[in-house]
C-alpha cells in the first residue's frame, strides 16, 4: 500500500496547530471525502490532536505547539473509493522552520523528511507577514539624509523570505530550483482566510496582490497541475484560551471552519480538501 508523505512547512503561529485538530475532528465525527479507518490492526496515538479538540469544544483556543517539539502523527485513512493509504502528519514549532531559515543549515532530521515527502503543504498566515512595498523608493530618496533606512531591516520582506526558504528546501532535497517537472505537489493555505476574505478575490488572487513576487516565483518554478492555493479558516473566526465561545460548545468544533478552493469564491466546511487533492497527487 502506498503511504504518502506529507511535509508540513509553517512558522510559528501560522495555524498549523488548529487545522490539526479540526482536521481530525471532521476525519472521526464529520467524515466527507476521507475518514479514519479502524479493525485492521493499525496503530496510531493521535492524543495531541484530542487536546487540541478538547479546547475547541470548550470554546477555546489551543496552546502552541512547543517550539523545540517534533511529532510525526499517523493518520490511517480510506477514501470514498475504499483505497486505504496512511498520511504521516508532522507537528513541530514553526519556529524550527524559522531557524532553519536564519542559520542556513538543515539538520539532518529536516534533511530526511525533505527527501522522504511526496507533497508539501505550505501555511502562511497574510496577516502576519511584514512586507515593504515603499522600501526601494524610500532607500532611493536623498540617502545622505536618510541614513536611518540604509539600516538592514529587521524583519524580512515576506516575500524574500519565503522565496529564499523555498530555494533553500528545494536545494536540500534536491530538486532543482527552476525545474518544474521535479518538485513534488504544493498545496499553499493561507490560513485564517477569514482575516483576508474578500467577496470578489480568490485565493489566488489575494495571495498575487499580499505577496506578488512569491506569486510569481512558485507560479514559474511549480507545474500548474501540481500547485494549488487555498484559503483555509479552521476555526471560522478568532479564538482566545478564555474565550468560551458558544457555537463551538453547542454546536461542536467540526461545525466550524470552512475552505475555499484555488479559483473559488465559495466557502465549503470540507477542511480535508487540501489534504484530498495532495493524495491524489501522491497516490
Amino acid at each position: 500500500m502506498k503511504t504518502p508523505e506529507i511535509l508540513l512547512l509553517g512558522g510559528p503561529n501560522s495555524g498549523k496547530t488548529h487545522y490539526a485538530g479540526q482536521l481530525y475532528g471532521r476525519l472521526k465525527r464529520r467524515p466527507e471525502k476521507l475518514k479514519i479507518r479502524s479493525g485492521d490492526g493499525s496503530s496510531t496515538n493521535l492524543t495531541a490532536l484530542e487536546s487540541v479538540l478538547t479546547s475547541l469544544e470548550d470554546g477555546k483556543a489551543a496552546e502552541h505547539t512547543p517550539a523545540e517539539q517534533y511529532d510525526q502523527i499517523l493518520f490511517p485513512l480510506i477514501d470514498s473509493g475504499d483505497n486505504k493509504l496512511d498520511l504521516y502528519w508532522p507537528d513541530y514549532g514553526g519556529e524550527q522552520l524559522k531557524q532553519l531559515f536564519e542559520q542556513r543549515e538543515v539538520p539532518s532530521a529536516w534533511r530526511e523528511r525533505l527527501e522522504s515527502s511526496e507533497g508539501w503543504l505550505l501555511f502562511i498566515r497574510l496577516s502576519g507577514e511584514k512586507t515593504y512595498p515603499d522600501a526601494i523608493a524610500k532607500l532611493a530618496s536623498l540617502p545622505e539624509e536618510r541614513p536611518e533606512e540604509n539600516r538592514r531591516l529587521e524583519t524580512w520582506d515576506a516575500n524574500a523570505y519565503w522565496i529564499e526558504l523555498i530555494q533553500i528546501i528545494c536545494s536540500v532535497a534536491d530538486y532543482g530550483i527552476t525545474a518544474q517537472k521535479n518538485k513534488p505537489p504544493l498545496a499553499i493555505i493561507l490560513s485564517c482566510f477569514d482575516e483576508n476574505v474578500t467577496e470578489d478575490q480568490t485565493p489566488s488572487e489575494i495571495l498575487k496582490a499580499k505577496l506578488p513576487l512569491f506569486y510569481q516565483f512558485i507560479n514559474s518554478n511549480w507545474l500548474k497541475e501540481n500547485l494549488s492555493i487555498w484559503g483555509v479558516s479552521a476555526l471560522g473566526k478568532a479564538l482566545t484560551p478564555q474565550s468560551n465561545d458558544d457555537s463551538f460548545i453547542d454546536e461542536g468544533p467540526e461545525y466550524q471552519g470552512w475552505v475555499v478552493a484555488p479559483d473559488s469564491y465559495e466557502q465549503s466546511s470540507d477542511l480535508t480538501a487540501p489534504i484530498s487533492w495532495l493524495i491524489d497527487k501522491t497516490i
